[in-house]
């Protein structure tokens, strides 16, 4: 009986030793689930801008600012940077399409350093897609 009263609260204090490494590694899967859902929403935009611009390439209508940003709906809360390259002058060019996005962490916890290692976050990601002109 003795025993059982020298290990009470025991379990609240292993408890407070570990929630806060836990939350840590709950927190850092979230985030990089986030930064990877945003990369393959970038690459996918950017491959779908470039088949739009090397088969539309030289109309005058043809916005691929817009048309990029259209492919990956997830991407309207951030600020992406869409660059073209190429002209289609020639069939066996390419037309590049560069996607750019400066991702800020969701909970602000990686940003600042953390036990002296450096910060994660603001993440500087990219998406390229390529594709010969003429479809």
């Amino acid at each position: 009986m003795k025993r059982l009263c020298r290990e009470r609260g025991a379990v609240a204090v292993e408890t407070a030793m570990l929630l806060p490494l836990l939350l840590i590694i709950l927190i850092g899967m979230v985030e990089f689930g986030r930064a990877y859902n945003v990369q393959i929403a970038l690459t996918h935009a950017a491959r779908e801008g470039a088949r739009h611009a090397a088969i539309h390439l030289g109309q005058p209508t043809l916005d691929l600012t817009n048309t990029t940003l259209e492919a990956s709906p997830s991407l309207e809360d951030l600020t992406v940077a869409v660059v073209p390259t190429g002209d289609c002058s020639d069939p066996d060019e390419t037309v590049t399409i560069r996607t750019t996005v400066t991702l800020n962490s969701m909970t602000g916890l990686l940003e600042a350093q953390f036990l002296d290692l450096p910060a994660l976050f603001p993440l500087d990601l990219e998406g390229i897609g390529q594709m010969r002109c003429g479809g």
